[in-house]
């Protein structure tokens, strides 16, 4: 008898006469049936006062099951991935995390921001949704707490949102401006730091290639605090 501990998000399109669940009240993992056989039978009784619950299998098929954490990759609604270096970006970014931190979400921020530049950034973390450097250079990214990414004017959009300033960008979902915005946004994003920063993208990319590969090199060379020449 195999034991599943899940939320109420199983797929529902799985048919009830093959597969039926038995709820109680607890769980931290998302299971869908991807296969099932009509002689399968499991119980389902749905817990009234929570939204978790344990599914049990009462006979053993073959039956495929995915299972994944359904935890936040992080407390706030969404990460805001932005170059630090660029003081307009820096510029905006401040003044969305004052508004959500001071003004509009007191105590419970829905902003996270996370600046490409810093020397800890790691596009490795969930958290950064694998957005690497020159990604993140190209375009403003953002991640949400579920693991979604998403990119470019939307970010702005979703971001005001957050902070009661939607209607600010609403203008920007009608077909027509959404298309001349984008195309806009992507002029812009272009030539950004050449306006910014003073170098292109390329430039920049090419630079924090090769501090990384340098410390790549320095770290591979350092045993135990000792480090030989390169």
């Amino acid at each position: 008898m195999n034991l599943y501990v899940v939320p109420w998000t199983v797929d529902r399109g799985v048919k009830r006469k093959n597969v039926r669940l038995l709820a109680s009240s607890f769980g931290q993992h998302t299971m869908k049936v991807t296969s099932s056989l009509p002689s399968i039978q499991l119980a389902l009784s749905r817990a009234s006062y929570s939204n978790r619950y344990t599914v049990q299998l009462f006979q053993s098929y073959n039956l495929q099951f995915s299972t994944q954490n359904n935890e936040r990759l992080f407390p706030e609604e969404i990460n805001i991935i932005y170059d630090g270096k660029c003081n307009v970006c820096k510029l905006e970014m401040d003044f969305l995390a004052k508004r959500d931190a001071h003004i509009v979400n007191v105590g419970a921020p829905k902003l996270k921001l996370t600046d490409i530049e810093s020397p800890t950034y790691n596009k490795d973390d969930p958290a950064n949704g694998g957005v690497s450097y020159k990604e993140g250079m190209m375009a403003i990214h953002a991640i949400t707490a579920d693991g979604r990414v998403i990119k470019g004017v939307p970010v702005f959009l979703l971001a005001y949102e957050k902070v009661n300033l939607g209607w600010l960008f609403r203008i920007t979902t009608w077909p027509v401006v959404k298309q001349i915005v984008e195309m806009g946004y992507v002029l812009f994003a272009k030539y950004r730091t050449n306006l910014t920063r003073g170098a292109t993208i390329d430039t920049l990319v090419e630079q924090y290639e090769a501090r990384e590969e340098l410390q790549t090199r320095l770290d591979d060379t350092c045993v135990d605090d000792r480090c030989k020449k390169i």
